[in-house]
């Protein structure tokens, strides 16, 4: 019996180690450029996701479609020896797609209503299949979708207000080495999908009318989500094949309660300077509890703190249709060293970033970013975590097209 709680254990616990790297910045072209900074500044469709209130500043219909390639990879060394092993390179594509409009009321208002499509969270990890820490983990390929319907009104010239419904589907696809106590390898998969309900408000400011200085607030909820799936063995002693070969698995996976505070500031008509204080409350995040249909329950603790993010950024409209782009943040992550797993190992980190955007015509921006983060070099401690020193790098290139068909000029 011990053997098989070892082993359920075994296959359960890699799913529990998401924090930090698992939300991923806004991959919108405009935003990236400025590291996530335009909170308080959003323009187009793209402000379904990330300043609902905006939306009742859009005139007629705006569409928003983006692409993006992220590169996410990580190098372990041994604290001993010094043996280093850097994970497989593969690049996740997640899309960043909007579509909303705005128009005026009769009696003055405003509103806007926009619905979207992004993938705000996941893990991307793939470790050779011979690593040192291959009982820890192999792959993690976890990718949460987010459905946006939100609305905005504007109840007089300077306040906005939004919010809407946010939907949250997670896809997760885990493979973990084990090994038994007679010295036979095996493997397990895992798969499961889930999905929760929940809102986002928000509100935009601009305290006095003369002064181009607006403020930005946006929440999203957390999403507590329930997936379930199967978990596949191979290569299971035979012994143990009859409860551990395949069974069903549930667990709980909750996407973080987010607060953004943004500002934005023309400091002169072709100069935009933004910032934006992030919040992730990932406090609540202190155990996993995983249920296998075979009787046995495994918790597996975690002790997270809370994450912020400090993102500033300018966009600088150097000819009538180009605009340069830039920014800066700093991320402190909510992992810790006695818990820090190369299911995703994170850490606290920097990022720069760099865009462009053209106007080819009235109606049509067309806007690039690159975006790369470096995080500090971090060792684990004590009993619990993999032995054992992370150095992570990652890079986003995003590409997004703008269409406003109704406009002749910007």
């Amino acid at each position: 019996m011990r053997n098989l709680i070892v082993a359920i254990a075994a296959v359960l616990l890699p799913a529990a180690a998401f924090a930090g790297g698992y939300v991923v910045p806004n991959i919108n072209a405009r935003d990236l450029a400025m590291a996530g900074s335009a909170q308080a500044a959003q323009e187009d469709a793209a402000a379904t996701y990330a300043m609902p209130a905006a939306l009742a500043r859009l005139d007629g219909l705006s569409v928003s479609l983006g692409a993006s390639l992220i590169d996410f990879r990580s190098t372990w060394t041994e604290p001993t020896s010094g043996t280093s092993v850097t994970m497989i390179p593969k690049g996740a594509f997640p899309p960043a797609l909007y579509v909303a409009g705005g128009l005026p009321l009769s009696n003055g208002m405003r509103v806007g209503l926009g619905f979207g499509l992004t993938v705000p969270g996941g893990g991307y990890i793939f470790w050779p299949g011979d690593w040192p820490g291959r009982n820890e983990i192999i792959t993690v390929d976890r990718k949460v979708y987010g459905t946006y319907l939100t609305a905005g009104v504007q109840l007089m010239p300077q306040l906005r207000l939004g919010g809407g419904l946010v939907y949250y589907r997670t896809t997760e696809h885990l493979i973990q080495g084990l090994n038994f106590l007679n010295g036979t390898p095996g493997q397990i998969e895992l798969g499961t999908v889930g999905g929760a309900l929940s809102y986002d408000l928000s509100a935009e400011l601009q305290p006095i009318a003369s002064v181009p200085f607006t403020i930005g607030f946006d929440y999203k909820h957390q999403g507590v989500q329930t997936l379930t799936g199967r978990a596949h063995g191979s290569n299971i002693p035979p012994a143990l094949q009859p409860r551990l070969l395949d069974q069903n698995v549930t667990h709980g996976l909750t996407y973080p309660n987010q607060l953004n505070l943004g500002a934005a500031l023309r400091v002169i008509a072709p100069v935009l300077v933004t910032f934006d204080w992030t919040w992730e409350r990932f406090h609540v995040y202190k155990q996993d509890l995983f249920v296998g249909d075979r009787g046995v329950t495994v918790v597996v603790p975690r002790d997270y703190k809370n994450g912020y993010t400090l993102r500033v950024g300018t966009e600088i409209k150097v000819l009538p249709l180009l605009k340069l782009r830039a920014g800066v943040l700093r991320d402190t992550a909510p992992t810790r060293p006695e818990t820090l797993s190369p299911t995703l190992p994170d850490a606290n980190s920097t990022a720069v970033t760099f865009g462009v955007g053209i106007d080819p015509t009235p109606n049509l921006e067309i806007s690039a970013s690159y975006f790369h983060d470096w995080e500090d070099s971090t060792t684990t401690a004590g009993t619990e975590a993999f032995p054992g020193t992370y150095d992570t790098r990652a890079n986003i290139f995003a590409l997004s097209l703008v269409w406003r068909p109704g406009s002749s000029t910007k």
